[in-house]
């Protein structure tokens, strides 16, 4: 078999827009799961309170509840007794309900009470209201609690609950089925056995995998199946024809002899880009079959990382609507001279430290090393 030379390589700016677009208005679709479990889980519509929070007035310190009115003209030179005894005043504890007839509450160390706790002298007035949380002051019944697209954090859980919502609507995680291919691959064994010699222990997809749900998918991993194209076109139309909205075949992607994926996907369906002008990652594939996203991802474990956080990651978060956050950059100054290709968008790992105001950064060796990082 010949070898297929990279002859429309693709910036990764044009890559995306070809591969994206193509997904433009896809999203899962929504289903309701209970609230408890919904943390990381993006709202598929507006979410509003169905219960008041508090649902009463309640005391906001331990004291006496009164009538504000009760207390004006209470001071230093004019102490004021309330009498408890006759209902007055009310003993009453921090977070209980405010009794019907009263509208403040006297925090108890500015109250003297006397030997029987029948009277309460105090040297202030309070006003309407003072130490009181007001029905729905935390939340109120009918009021928008989060809008679509809002990922669901911790304290979200707490606040749907109190809110009355046992239940929530969300975008179905996207399903993502990972075939690694390779005749020289194997499981690692359960005992940490070494492999034959020849072969190599199959590691990249767990990295995949892991990637995929960190960004709210589901991912299933397939058996590692051999380099042959009859089998590689059998377990991809498989894959692409389960309950499934992503493929990712990783390996065979490069223009390598025995690389059949390209031709696989031009078979089944469309390749949208095949060479993308970044370094990790160049031979990244990027097709559709059967209306499905197919990622043909380098074997390289850094190019495979590099290429899923460039053209998958983002794809799998638009599904769910939601944006994946940026990652952080800084300015520094190279150490070390850092020669690259022309017309190459090259990643690199870096070694930075701060000296003074400014960073210096080294470049590190490259390496089969999986991380971008």
């Amino acid at each position: 078999m010949k070898r297929k030379i990279y002859l429309k390589m693709q910036s990764r700016a044009e890559a995306q827009r070809l591969f994206w677009s193509r997904f433009q208005d896809r999203l899962t679709e929504s289903e309701d799961i209970p609230s408890r479990e919904a943390v990381g889980r993006i709202t598929a519509e507006p979410v509003r309170a169905k219960l008041s929070s508090p649902s009463f007035h309640s005391a906001a310190m331990d004291g006496l509840a009164v009538v504000a009115a009760d207390t004006f003209g209470a001071a230093d030179d004019n102490p004021l007794t309330l009498d408890i005894g006759s209902g007055q005043a009310v003993m009453i504890n921090t977070g209980h309900p405010l009794p019907e007839d009263k509208d403040a509450v006297i925090m108890i160390e500015n109250v003297l009470l006397s030997e029987d706790d029948s009277k309460g002298v105090i040297r202030s007035p309070v006003y309407p209201w003072q130490h009181v949380r007001k029905v729905g002051e935390d939340i109120v019944a009918t009021e928008l609690l989060f809008p679509s697209n809002h990922t669901i954090m911790p304290p979200d859980v707490a606040a749907l609950l109190t809110a009355g919502c046992p239940n929530v609507r969300v975008r179905k995680q996207p399903k993502v089925t990972i075939i690694p291919t390779g005749s020289e691959l194997v499981d690692l064994d359960a005992d940490g056995t070494p492999p034959p010699p020849g072969k190599t222990i199959e590691s990249t997809s767990a990295v995949l995998a892991a990637l995929a749900e960190s960004c709210g998918a589901r991912a299933t991993i397939t058996p590692i199946i051999v380099d042959d194209f009859d089998n590689i076109k059998k377990h991809l139309l498989a894959a692409v024809q389960s309950d499934t909205d992503m493929v990712i075949i990783n390996a065979g992607s490069s223009a390598g002899s025995a690389d059949y994926t390209v031709q696989v996907i031009e078979e089944l369906g469309e390749v949208l880009v095949h060479g993308v002008t970044i370094m990790p990652g160049k031979p990244t594939i990027l097709g559709i079959i059967e209306g499905k996203p197919v990622v043909g991802n380098p074997g390289y474990p850094v190019s495979a990382i590099i290429s899923l956080e460039q053209f998958v990651l983002p794809l799998l978060a638009k599904m769910q609507g939601m944006d994946l956050e940026g990652h952080q950059s800084i300015t520094a100054v190279l150490a070390r001279d850092l020669p690259s290709r022309g017309g190459i968008e090259e990643f690199r790992r870096m070694i930075t430290g701060k000296r003074g105001d400014h960073f210096i950064t080294v470049p590190l060796k490259k390496g089969p090393v999986p991380s971008p990082l």
